[in-house]
């Protein structure tokens, strides 16, 4: 693998900690033979080595590689880890018999592990397809391949490498072999999403779906195949929901980067919606909520379920639609980070107290 000063233009030096001139970048687009080292961003600062945070105490050539799985940035994290949350408190919910409390805590902590990995192959796969439209926008511009920290190639090996740890941790974990095709179509659809912002401007449809597909992979962790059919409109439903969760938040957060995505040929739907992107956000909201009520009804929750998934979901969207900015970068970002807590938390509410009631009634 390449070190942290392995610079992507052998003609160019790059820019270390502490200097004042910025990198050279390639243009995305032109043959081999025209002139790529265009500096997109000369009035913004370099990069500059962390000098705080978990990335400062790694030695220097694992930094770029850290930050290819977006270690010192969690908020991506939850994207990946909620779902499976859920999945896993409503693959407990409708087990013939209510499973182990320990179990679960056991197998959340295995699902962390595995969506640390899944989540660092996902963005280091995106990292290396987009590194030239990474060079066109202010925010990622300082990317690890897009700065060349890290090359083309160092990069594929790396989120190989990651690909075998993540088979390695499938079967170290004892996950049950019907969670395998899940695993496959979540892997493959991440890696089919990266591809998309060049030919859609529908990207973020895509990447609901490997986000949503946690849900029937939980069902099968939890050897819950057998009642699968049972309650097929009720994890159709509830993946549904999910897959809406996940189209909202992520065209709010593309918001942060809308001018150079606009001016870099990024497609997505905040371009598409720019200007109504919070009618959009409501109606897909509205269609969530109305999904959870279609999972509660189907599955015979009771009423903690309606309370606190159905009702703290609709509560929750409402508000972060309603505050954030979509003309601040900051508190799109910001809001990105937090609409975990209070949305993923209002998924766990009803489905983790439908658990416990059921718990306690056997």
């Amino acid at each position: 693998m390449a070190t942290a000063n392995t610079p992507l233009l052998v003609s160019q030096p790059q820019a270390v900690a502490g200097s004042s001139t910025n990198y050279l970048e390639p243009a995305p687009t032109g043959s081999d033979s025209e002139d790529k080292t265009i500096n997109f961003f000369p009035h913004l600062p370099p990069y500059t080595k962390p000098t705080t945070g978990l990335l400062s105490k790694l030695p220097v050539s694992w930094i770029p590689y850290a930050q290819l799985m977006r270690i010192d940035r969690p908020a991506g994290l939850y994207a990946f880890y909620f779902p499976y949350l859920i999945g896993l408190a409503y693959a407990a919910c409708i087990s013939p018999s209510p499973p182990d409390p320990l179990n679960l805590l056991i197998m959340a902590g295995q699902l962390l592990v595995f969506n640390i990995i899944l989540r660092g192959a996902a963005c280091t796969w995106n990292d290396t397809v987009d590194q030239d439209f990474d060079r066109r926008v202010a925010r990622c511009r300082h990317r690890p391949v897009a700065r060349g920290a890290v090359s083309t190639t160092a990069a594929h090996v790396f989120t190989v490498t990651q690909l075998g740890l993540l088979y390695i941790l499938f079967e170290a974990f004892g996950f049950p072999a019907g969670c395998r095709p899940h695993m496959l179509i979540a892997v493959v659809l991440f890696f089919i999403y990266a591809l998309m912002k060049r030919i859609t401007y529908f990207p973020q449809v895509v990447l609901g779906f490997p986000f949503a597909w946690a849900i029937p992979f939980c069902v099968a962790a939890l050897d819950n195949l057998p009642v699968e059919q049972q309650y097929s409109t009720a994890t159709l439903a509830l993946f549904s929901a999910n897959v809406l969760w996940t189209i909202t938040y992520d065209t709010i957060y593309a918001h942060q980067d809308v001018d150079d995505d606009e001016k870099a040929g990024v497609k997505g739907m905040a371009l598409r919606f720019r200007d109504t992107t919070k009618v959009l956000a409501g109606i897909l909201s509205a269609g969530q909520v109305g999904l959870l009520a279609v999972t509660g009804v189907s599955a015979g929750f009771g009423g903690v379920y309606f309370v606190g998934t159905v009702g703290g979901v609709a509560a929750a969207m409402g508000y972060y639609i309603w505050d954030v900015d979509l003309k601040r970068p900051e508190s799109c970002g910001k809001w990105f980070h937090d609409q975990f807590w209070i949305v993923g938390a209002a998924f766990m509410a009803g489905l983790t107290g439908e658990y416990v009631m059921q718990l306690v009634g056997r």
